[in-house]
């Protein structure tokens, strides 16, 4: 029997820890490297997802990433998009860039956001995967088209909406649909795209964001015929880029003189001050594929 009538005290944790022959910190240390391979894992998850996406061009939206990647675990969004970035960038030449807002283009969009007082978006919360090569590896050469759906089919479907995304761009960021009809006409492309019509075309590169068509009605109880308008999509902002539809013009050109540049930036809107290039869309990359 033990005369010391003082209770005695609990053992605390870490002499429970000492006694079970680890410290405290290896304990930590342990559940830190469990969390860490479970980023690593989602991360490889991730990249594997974002490569599919961008195989059917479909936009690789943060919801997306939350439901078939992250799972319960959304808070890891950041760190789990850093190191999927990292990888990308230092396996596979390619990095996920964030796609910009879709603008207000019609007169009754800008009014009804005037209406609600609504704050712009900071960010889109969609994403598409472009490359970081160097340009001395980005040639046709060396980035062949993709073998998926044919490359003669791929690179005719590539010539076809960079021209498109030109024609836009070059008439001031919109382009009527009979206009766009009539540039068609003339390049013997407005039936067929290789080996699909020109109005599956043109849907397409709707569907992939390369161009929005945008069709506006008489007001109810007015007469008159509705209008058709083609504009700019985000992925082409992002993937081609002003730099990208002058590279374009060049070419068709044969090459380049101060005149053709003087009237190309004046339909691009491009305006010199001093050595730096000022343009509507300063900051947006081109030529990503």
């Amino acid at each position: 029997m033990d005369d010391d009538p003082r209770p005695r005290q609990r053992p605390n944790r870490d002499q429970f820890n000492q006694e079970a022959g680890y410290d405290s910190d290896e304990g930590m240390n342990g559940e830190g490297q469990a969390g860490s391979r479970a980023d690593e894992q989602m991360a490889k998850k991730l990249v594997r997802y974002a490569i599919s996406c961008e195989y059917s061009r479909t936009p690789i939206r943060r919801d997306g990433i939350k439901e078939r990647v992250l799972g319960d675990q959304g808070r890891s969004f950041r760190r789990v998009f850093a190191l999927a970035q990292e990888q990308l960038k230092h396996i596979w030449g390619m990095e996920l860039r964030e796609l910009p807002v879709r603008e207000k283009m019609s007169l009754q969009e800008k009014r009804q956001a005037m209406r609600t007082n609504s704050q712009p978006k900071i960010g889109s919360g969609a994403y598409i995967l472009t490359s970081t090569l160097p340009n001395a590896y980005r040639g046709a050469s060396i980035l062949t088209p993709s073998r998926i759906t044919g490359a003669d089919d791929e690179a005719t479907y590539v010539a076809f909406y960079t021209l498109v995304v030109s024609l836009i761009w070059l008439n001031g960021g919109e382009l009527s649909d009979q206009k766009l009809k009539r540039y068609l006409l003339r390049l013997n492309a407005d039936q067929n795209v290789s080996s699909e019509k020109t109005e599956v075309t043109l849907k397409k590169t709707e569907r992939h964001g390369y161009v929005i068509k945008k069709v506006e009605r008489p007001p109810l109880g007015q007469d008159g015929d509705q209008t058709i308008t083609w504009h700019v999509g985000s992925r082409a902002k992002e993937e081609i880029g002003l730099d990208g539809v002058m590279g374009m013009v060049r070419e068709v050109y044969g090459g380049s003189d101060d005149d053709l540049e003087k009237k190309l930036k004046a339909s691009l809107g491009i305006k010199e001050t001093g050595n730096a290039r000022e343009n509507p869309d300063e900051g947006q990359a081109s030529g990503k594929r």
